[in-house]
């Protein structure tokens, strides 16, 4: 209910998660060592299929998802026509020179046709999912390690602090989906070295946003606590664990900019390595540094926000390694990250703005709706947090099938085929729905007994169990709005997402969610009714966009 992993989505409370902690030594740390060869060295899981063959008039669709991007041409349009030469990017694994889209590099490109959709469906979700699965793994444990603290002061200054740090983290996601955007349209157009000046002016960007972003939020962070109604005690925690996180906030922003990048090139992989490497860090630091392992104090909500920003700091550097090693798809060179190019950055800051503005949206409802929640007290907030650690592990398919249709769509529709396009969405959508309803079913049936597990007082167990069962009601709404959101994004069409999230929270996440928690006095039960309708209502306004038929007639070329 709330947060997809993605950033995209709406929030109940929660950041885009980057893992935690340490593990040292033994079959761990092989575990660990595995999994930086696999983040370091792609090819090794991508086989063949990573290295491109060179061949002169080869021309194919792009690679990876090409999202957003409107006057981005592949090929054409201002600063990015197809005839333009390049940078000349050195490497193997690159032409010196790009002179034209004819003079082309032969890359493991999808083959758009209607034999292979389910094919391409499952091989372009699977690892945002399994990415996505191990983010929201992350804030599985984080919730579960803090709740047997036995603290509901504790889990509710955790999930208050993890909704002002998802506002800041949208605005890196606005960044990252043009960043893939333009990436993808260039590695279409086979101009491979301007696709890694986008990556480096991108990447460079996001660094200096991320220092100010987080220097503001450093200093706000007790007003935002009081803003929000918390308890003195909550309220001390929340500032501390939102302080510690920021301490590496330079590299954790950055590393979903990076991931974009990576994936607009063409590998979805390194930036699942890299996650996954990340959160074994979380889980063994973040137990040690909250309960005292050995000779480690028991630090409880410090020691989650110093696992945190250990992993960020991990992650983040891996990921930069990756990039500028050319571990990946792309490379990106120094000459690309200091060599200002002012075009390039308007270009990515004007794509971010429709995504930052629904971002914008999103966040602020999502601010005023835990509001609502704090209202209701420690016990209802807890519950909430409980509640929502366990739906955010539904929100893995449906941010699957978003990562996949926003792909076959913009590569559909850049290949003059709006018929396969159609049949895309339908496909997504139907599968989306079919596997998220699934899990809304076990939700209903076991969410209770599941939120027992988190060690909390029985008052908040019960809360939390009767929260997760009205939130098996929105799954199929809430994969409809999801992939169908990615879809119209890999049309071009990024004004339906907005338009359906600012009708959401003016006409549902607040006033209603309001109506049925204070006013009727259904508490939490209120709230998550509140939403089910909110999801309900944006995946029908959503529907009715798409059936207009207007995406069908864009063009990113």
């Amino acid at each position: 209910m709330g947060h997809t992993p993605t950033g995209l989505g709406d929030g109940r409370g929660r950041i885009e998660p980057a893992g935690r902690g340490v593990a040292r030594g033994g079959a761990s740390g092989a575990v660990l060592c595995g999994l930086c060869v696999a983040a370091v060295h792609p090819r090794a899981s991508l086989g063949e299929r990573s290295a491109p063959r060179h061949r002169a008039g080869a021309y194919r669709d792009p690679p990876a998802r090409a999202q957003l991007a409107a006057g981005a041409g592949q090929g054409s349009g201002p600063g990015f026509g197809a005839a333009r030469a390049g940078y000349g990017c050195k490497g193997k694994r690159y032409l010196a020179t790009v002179t034209s889209a004819s003079a082309a590099t032969k890359s493991r490109g999808l083959e758009l046709s209607y034999e292979r959709l389910n094919r391409n469906i499952v091989e372009l979700a699977l690892p945002a999912v399994a990415e996505n699965l191990l983010t929201s793994l992350v804030f599985f444990a984080d919730g579960f390690l803090i709740g047997w603290l036995h603290d509901a002061h504790a889990l509710a200054a955790v999930g208050l602090s993890s909704t002002l740090l998802n506002t800041l983290q949208a605005v890196f996601q606005a960044v990252a989906v043009s960043a893939t955007s333009m990436v993808a349209q260039l590695y279409g157009a086979r101009q491979e070295d301007r696709a890694a000046r986008v990556a480096g002016q991108a990447t460079g960007l996001s660094l200096a946003a991320a220092l100010a972003a987080s220097a503001l939020a450093w200093s706000l962070a007790p007003r935002y606590f009081s803003l929000m109604g918390a308890s003195p005690e909550t309220a001390r925690l929340g500032t501390l664990y939102i302080r510690l996180v920021l301490l590496t906030s330079f590299a954790g922003y950055p590393m979903s900019v990076i991931g974009g990048v990576m994936r607009g090139a063409g590998d979805t992989r390194t930036p699942m390595y890299i996650t996954g490497l990340m959160n074994l860090w979380n889980v063994a630091a973040a137990a040690a540094l909250i309960f005292g392992i050995g000779p480690l104090p028991a630090l409880g909500v410090a020691g989650a926000g110093l696992a945190t920003a250990s992993a960020r700091l991990l992650g983040g550097t891996l990921s930069f390694t990756v990039l500028v090693r050319g571990r990946s798809l792309i490379r990106v060179s120094p000459r690309h990250l200091l060599r200002w190019d002012g075009g390039v950055v308007r270009r990515i800051v004007r794509l971010s703005l429709p995504t930052a503005g629904e971002a914008a949206i999103r966040q602020t409802g999502s601010l005023l709706f835990m509001r609502i929640v704090a209202a209701l007290g420690d016990v209802a907030l807890a519950a909430h947090q409980i509640a929502l650690n366990l739906e955010s592990l539904s929100f893995m398919p449906g941010s699957g099938m978003s990562v996949a249709g926003t792909t076959l769509v913009g590569q559909s529709l850049g290949a003059d085929k709006p018929e396969l396009a159609r049949k895309s969405v339908g496909r997504t959508i139907a599968f989306g729905a079919a596997i998220m309803g699934a899990i809304g079913v076990l939700f209903a049936l076991f969410g209770p007994g599941v939120a027992a597990l988190f060690g909390a007082t029985p008052a908040v167990v019960a809360a939390a169990g009767s929260a997760i069962r009205i939130g098996a009601l929105e799954q199929i709404p809430l994969a409809i709005m999801m992939t169908l959101s990615g879809c119209l994004r890999g049309a071009g069409d990024m004004k339906s997402p907005m338009y359906a999230t600012l009708a959401g929270v003016v006409l549902f996440r607040v006033p209603v969610v309001y109506l049925f928690s204070i006013v009727f006095g259904w508490g939490l039960n209120g709230v998550w009714l509140g939403t089910a309708l909110d999801f309900t209502g944006r995946a029908l306004l959503l529907y009715a966009l798409y059936r207009r038929g207007a995406w069908a007639k864009l063009r990113l070329a």
